[in-house]
């Protein structure tokens, strides 16, 4: 039986890890950076990078238009940041529900 972290896809709502990325440079927020990642139901996943520009996050995604329910989750991926951006961490996983 495999451990239930082997598996970050959830039955519903959608999975986010957030994973610092090193300052080049050293300096402040906007220079913060993490790599993006979130799991959707049936397999679905998505990557990204998240950033902040004049003190908003800003996600670098693939072009074209998201799905709904991708888009819904990149909408929690924006408010989730707002913890980052307040006390910066390593990582960050956490699980939402997207009704």
């Amino acid at each position: 039986m495999q451990p239930s972290s082997a598996d970050l896809h959830p039955k519903s709502g959608a999975r986010f890890v957030f994973t610092r990325r090193d300052s080049v440079d050293g300096s402040a927020d906007d220079a913060l950076r993490y790599d993006l990642e979130i799991y959707l139901p049936a397999g679905r996943d998505w990557r990204g990078e998240l950033r902040w520009q004049d003190g908003r996050s800003v996600i670098v995604d693939e072009p074209g238009e998201p799905d709904e329910g991708l888009g819904r989750a990149l909408a929690e991926a924006h408010k989730l940041a707002r913890v980052l951006h307040r006390d910066p961490k390593p990582k960050l996983s956490r699980w939402r529900g997207l009704d």
